[in-house]
């Protein structure tokens, strides 16, 4: 393809100038394996987009809601239509999961998890977990900073425009587009480099899911300094690329408290699903078991069996990853009771 585009520049009747600035344009986004796209209509056309206001385009594409969080606190999520979703699909495979991102980061990364990223906190005893994670982590990332991603992998000014229009939402990422989480990731890589910076600074250990920021370290004399001072490091740092810390998730984890990051449980003997998650499923399933799946059901006011049957694989599918043999135990279980 690419010596197609090449020939194709060479034939046209432009200066010799702008052939040369047009193939080292087009070799640049070759080598990084991204899509050869040289201006907006080339784009639209592409997309089959017919529109002048891109803004507009993504608001009628998009259905709008707000989920619960467990805090009670409403979360704002757009969820693309197909068309729309169909797009940014396009961006996410074709162009952004290209992008090389901080080995620090575990979150929306093949083969990692939020095991891998709990791992990375595995010390001998006595150990501290300080973690934290960012206020609205997605909206606070603004188009200015999305445009120069999509400029920094190669691509002109405008056509960058267009990729940043497509991907945002009142002038910023939004919760429920497929390209959030990856175009968060790029745009968090000199925060993680930072970081990881310090931390090998002090002789600690630092790893990111998503908005969820982890540094640990052994408990030796002279660590709750060290703790006040990242604290202060991590406030600091993040304040340049205006992110804020959610103060009612930051926690030091010391002593012989439990140790929990990104949910499991970190000891000195490795990592664990919590054991709340292990008794609430056998709960569940004692219950199916002694009354049948119906009547339990129907005691709870429950009505979709699919549903149900879809969460319980789904949080024994949470425990097998961790712990395999119980997990495959208790999805067995699941599946061995009578669906009918």
């Amino acid at each position: 393809m690419i010596k197609q585009v090449l020939y194709n520049i060479e034939l046209s009747d432009i200066c010799e100038e702008e052939k040369k600035e047009l193939i080292h344009y087009a070799e640049q986004l070759y080598s990084i394996h991204c899509p050869v796209i040289f201006d907006v209509n080339q784009l639209l056309l592409l997309f089959e987009i017919e529109v002048d206001e891109l803004e507009k385009f993504v608001i009628n594409n998009t259905n709008h809601y707000f989920v619960r969080k467990r805090n009670g606190e409403l979360r704002e999520v757009w969820n693309p239509n197909y068309k729309l979703k169909a797009i940014q699909k396009w961006i996410l495979k074709n162009i952004l999961n290209n992008i090389e991102v901080s080995i620090c980061s575990h979150g929306f990364v093949k083969n990692k998890s939020i095991l891998t990223n709990a791992q990375v906190h595995l010390h001998q005893d006595p150990f501290w977990v300080f973690s934290t994670d960012i206020k609205d982590f997605f909206p606070s990332i603004k188009q200015n900073e999305i445009k120069k991603i999509f400029m920094e992998i190669g691509y002109s000014e405008a056509v960058s425009e267009v990729f940043c229009l497509l991907t945002t939402v009142n002038e910023s990422l939004a919760q429920g587009f497929p390209t959030s989480p990856a175009i968060s990731n790029v745009f968090f890589r000199k925060i993680d480099e930072e970081f990881q910076q310090i931390a090998h600074k002090y002789n600690i250990r630092y790893s990111r899911y998503a908005d969820d920021i982890t540094f640990s370290g052994i408990q030796k004399k002279g660590y709750l300094t060290l703790v006040k001072k990242l604290k202060q490091i991590i406030y600091y740092t993040l304040s340049k690329y205006n992110l804020n810390i959610n103060e009612k998730k930051t926690r030091l984890m010391k002593d012989n408290h439990a140790k929990i990051v990104t949910g499991l449980v970190v000891t000195s003997e490795g990592v664990r699903v919590p054991q709340k998650y292990i008794r609430m499923l056998n709960k569940e399933i004692y219950y199916c078991q002694k009354f049948g799946v119906n009547e339990h059901l129907k005691y709870h006011g429950l009505i979709t069996i699919a549903n149900y049957k879809g969460y319980l694989i789904g949080l024994a599918r949470f425990i097998y990853m961790v712990d395999s043999i119980k997990g495959a135990e208790l999805i067995k279980k699941i599946q061995d009771l009578d669906w009918n």
